[in-house]
């Protein structure tokens, strides 16, 4: 059966020993199996990952007001987008003209899942943005923030999942295209290897992650640190891929890197669109 020791063992393999892993692919006699433990391993890892980046946003919650709903008494609910908040000063900025707010009533944030109502307390202009100052004793938190880190932990491997599934009858057809004639399992245990290699290494990353999550505000600084975690994580996820193919297909290898420079430019642009529907990760 699948245990907690097996899949540790499985990622050891990917870290130390990948030529057995190949060999059991090579074999084909239990692929079914070499797959679902290379998927699980991804999902448990990158969900991980996904749990420490979307903690950010749980120790920062003040930071992520990206629409805003005010209601008045005398006139109808005005929405509008934040284009920049100042905490210290409890400011919230919109480009929306002055004319159109209403100088005092409740504002809310995050429409689709609201904030608590908080009181305005005057409403100006400043320099190009009209500045709606909230009352001193207003505290800026999101509504439920302790879900985020787990929506992030399931959208993380989901998206990764989603692209091969879209990709899947592809990556086959591509396969028989350049000539390599792998069977449709032995393609899909081999994105699997790619898979689970990338989320070994995000695992290993995850803790990192979830410290600098919590000691630092600099959204900026966070976005650029995920994007090089990813980076670097895919970088071996790519190499294991790499690696794989040519162990299963040793006699082309000049079709091998034809075909994985085509696997991965398709891959690539799928998972960007998921990636975009699936937002947001970190922010808003």
């Amino acid at each position: 059966g699948l245990t907690p020791m097996k899949l540790l063992s499985t990622m050891d393999s990917l870290l130390r020993d990948r030529s057995s892993l190949y060999e059991r692919a090579a074999q084909g006699t239990e692929l079914n199996s070499l797959f679902g433990t290379l998927l699980l391993i991804f999902i448990l890892s990158s969900g991980l990952y996904g749990t420490a980046m979307g903690s950010f946003r749980l120790f920062h919650p003040g930071f992520f007001f990206s629409d805003f709903e005010i209601a008045s008494k005398s006139e109808s609910p005005v929405r509008g987008r934040v284009a920049g908040m100042n905490a210290e000063s409890q400011t919230i900025y919109t480009d929306l003209p002055l004319a159109t707010l209403p100088k005092a009533g409740k504002i809310r944030f995050n429409v689709t899942s609201p904030s608590e109502d908080c009181e305005i307390e005057s409403v100006r202009a400043e320099k190009e943005f009209s500045a709606i100052r909230l009352a001193p004793d207003t505290v800026l938190h999101e509504r439920n923030a302790w879900q985020i880190p787990l929506f992030v932990a399931l959208k993380t491997p989901l998206l990764f999942v989603l692209a091969l599934l879209v990709c899947a009858p592809a990556l086959y057809v591509l396969n028989l295209a350049f000539n390599m004639r792998l069977h449709f399992m032995p393609v899909m245990t081999l994105m699997a290897f790619a898979l689970a290699s990338t989320g070994t290494m995000l695992a290993v990353f995850a803790p990192i992650a979830a410290l600098f999550s919590f000691v630092t505000e600099n959204y900026h600084f966070m976005k650029n640190f995920h994007l090089w975690i990813f980076a670097i994580s895919g970088f071996f996820g790519v190499r294991v891929l790499a690696e794989g193919l040519m162990k299963l297909a040793p006699r082309e290898v000049a079709g091998c890197r034809s075909l994985l420079a085509s696997w991965l430019v398709l891959y690539c642009l799928v998972g960007g669109q998921i990636a975009w529907t699936l937002k947001p990760f970190l922010g808003t």
